[in-house]
């Protein structure tokens, strides 16, 4: 009897929430992320600015729009590298490489109820100059002009998967 008089609360485990009712606004605009490191690929800006769109447009129900965003998410490329590890045992030669990206990105709630959520919100309604970085290791052996699109694609999602969650995570 007991039982039926309780209720077990509920949780949204997505980041971002089910409903645009959990996070505020209703569209994003992600501008254009600059390359500034030496580095990255003529297309490594562009492929992470479409990798962000991608997934706020899938972890969302917020519009994506070019301008005039309740949020609006900007960032640069700050470092793009090369390093060896896994040094072979009796040899100077790295087994693998690991690249490294590192992006530098900021957000801004610009929505029209800013000033009523300012104290109640659960999400951070600006970040400045926040930093994520990830990497990924391939075979030293490998040409890293063969295989640069397909290490990208992975760091990526990795970064955007981070960018999405520091933004839209909420606190817990």
């Amino acid at each position: 009897m007991m039982l039926t008089q309780c209720k077990l609360p509920s949780f949204s485990l997505k980041p971002g929430g089910k409903t645009n009712d959990e996070v505020p606004g209703e569209t994003v605009q992600v501008d254009f992320f600059e390359n500034r490191s030496t580095l990255a690929s003529s297309n490594a800006a562009i492929v992470l600015t479409e990798g962000i769109r991608d997934i706020v447009l899938t972890q969302s129900k917020k519009e994506l729009v070019a301008e005039s965003g309740d949020w609006v998410i900007e960032g640069v490329i700050r470092d793009y590298q090369i390093k060896p590890i896994a040094i072979q045992a009796g040899s100077e030669d790295a087994a693998q490489n690991r690249l490294t990206m590192t992006v530098q990105f900021s957000w801004d709630y610009q929505g029209e109820d800013r000033e009523l959520l300012e104290d109640s919100t659960a999400y951070e309604l600006e970040g400045i100059d926040q930093v994520v970085s990830s990497f990924v290791d391939y075979d030293s052996a490998s040409d890293f002009a063969a295989v640069e699109d397909e290490l990208l694609t992975e760091l990526v999602r990795q970064l955007s998967q981070d960018i999405y969650d520091v933004i839209f995570g909420g606190k817990w």
